[in-house]
């Protein structure tokens, strides 16, 4: 179901591609945590209308992967039909790092929240954003991002 949220979303990407342009910054990814899919909705539609190639990542922090996939498709094409668009191309959620359940903080979750107030002085909620930025630092860690690429968490 379409709601003005996902517009609000849509107007975020176009205005971070906006931002990312004027500051000459090739960004590689955008990455942030996913819940009710209607952040990621907006954002994929933004996108997508823009024409980025920009990759969006969705950490998700409540269900399971393809149950959160089905979630943003669904939202991302009643919101792109709203705006008069068509071919939404679903972006990936990794839903990995869900830990226990919904606002059950994982041991991920605390370290990435005392990395980022330790290292960067950004605070973290441990059910929501904590568990976007345990998946940011996993896919580091592993090399799932080549050296060098631009990322761009979204905290909010």
């Amino acid at each position: 179901q379409f709601t003005i949220l996902k517009l609000g979303y849509v107007n975020t990407a176009f205005e971070m591609i906006q931002q990312f342009e004027d500051a000459d910054l090739k960004v590689d990814h955008i990455v942030h945590a996913t819940r009710s899919a209607g952040t990621q909705a907006g954002l994929v539609t933004g996108l997508k209308a823009a024409g980025s190639d920009i990759n969006l990542l969705g950490f998700g922090v409540r269900v399971a992967q393809e149950k959160q996939e089905e979630n943003v498709y669904k939202l991302a094409v009643a919101t792109t039909e709203k705006i008069g668009m068509t071919g939404i191309v679903l972006k990936q959620a990794d839903c990995n790092y869900v830990g226990k359940g919904y606002g059950i903080p994982a041991e991920s979750t605390i370290e990435a929240i005392r990395m980022f107030a330790e290292f960067e002085g950004i605070l973290l909620d441990p059910v929501y954003s904590g568990k976007g930025a345990a998946g940011l630092i996993d896919y580091c860690r592993k090399g799932n991002f080549r050296k060098g690429d631009k990322i761009v968490f979204i905290h909010r």
